[in-house]
C-alpha cells in the first residue's frame, strides 16, 4: 500500500476511539434530549455523518487487508451493517408519510369548504367537517408513532457501531467460546475398557 494511505490509515485508527465516543454522546442526546432546535438537532447529524465516515473508511482499510470477498463479508457483515444509512430510509418514508397526511388534510378542506356551500344547514356541514378532522387527526397521530419508531430504530442502530468498532463482539464470542471449551474439557473422563486378554 502506499505510504500516503497507510498514514491515511493510522490517522483512522487514532481517530476510532473518539469516535466511538461521539456517537455515544449522541445516543444519550437522542435518548435523554429533545430539543426542537434545528441547529442543534443539523450539528448532531453532522456528528453523525462524520462517525459514519470514519467507520466506512476502517471498513475500507479492512476489506482492502482481507483475504478474499468471502471472508470480508463473513468476518465484517455486522459492520457493514451498521454504517448503512438506515435514517437517509426513514427519513424519506418520514418525508412520504407528511405528504400523504398534507394531502389529506387538503381533502378534508376542500370536503368541508364543499360541504359549506352545498349545505342547506350550516350545523348538519359542520357536524360532518368535525368527524373528518378527527379522523385528520387521528392521521396525524400514527405519523408521531413512526417518527418515535425511527427515532428508536436510529438509536438502535448507532448503538450497534458502537458495539461492532469498539470490539465488545470479538471479545465476548472468544470469551464465551473458552467457557464452552472449559466445561466440555472439565467433563469427567470415563477410563476405557480394558480388554481381557482371550482364552487359549
Amino acid at each position: 500500500m502506499n505510504e500516503f494511505w497507510e498514514k491515511v490509515e493510522k490517522v483512522n485508527r487514532k481517530l476510532i476511539p473518539y469516535a466511538i465516543v461521539v456517537l455515544l454522546g449522541v445516543i444519550i442526546y437522542e435518548l435523554f434530549f429533545h430539543v426542537e432546535d434545528h441547529t442543534i438537532n443539523l450539528v448532531v447529524e453532522i456528528l453523525d455523518g462524520i462517525v459514519i465516515g470514519i467507520f466506512v473508511i476502517d471498513l475500507i482499510f479492512l476489506a482492502i487487508k482481507s483475504k478474499s470477498t468471502k471472508f470480508f463479508f463473513r468476518h465484517y457483515w455486522l459492520d457493514l451493517l451498521a454504517i448503512f444509512p438506515f435514517t437517509l430510509f426513514f427519513n424519506t418514508i418520514n418525508r412520504i408519510y407528511r405528504l400523504l397526511v398534507v394531502s389529506e388534510r387538503l381533502a378534508v378542506g376542500q370536503a368541508l369548504v364543499h360541504e359549506g356551500l352545498e349545505a342547506r344547514k350550516g350545523l348538519s356541514a359542520f357536524a360532518r367537517g368535525e368527524k373528518l378532522a378527527a379522523e385528520s387527526t387521528k392521521l396525524v397521530g400514527e405519523g408521531t408513532r413512526f417518527v418515535r419508531f425511527a427515532r428508536f430504530f436510529r438509536i438502535g442502530v448507532r448503538l450497534l457501531r458502537v458495539i461492532t468498532k469498539s470490539g465488545i463482539l470479538p471479545k465476548l464470542y472468544t470469551y464465551f467460546k473458552s467457557k464452552h471449551q472449559k466445561k466440555t474439557n472439565t467433563k469427567k473422563k470415563v477410563p476405557p475398557r480394558q480388554l481381557k486378554p482371550k482364552k487359549k
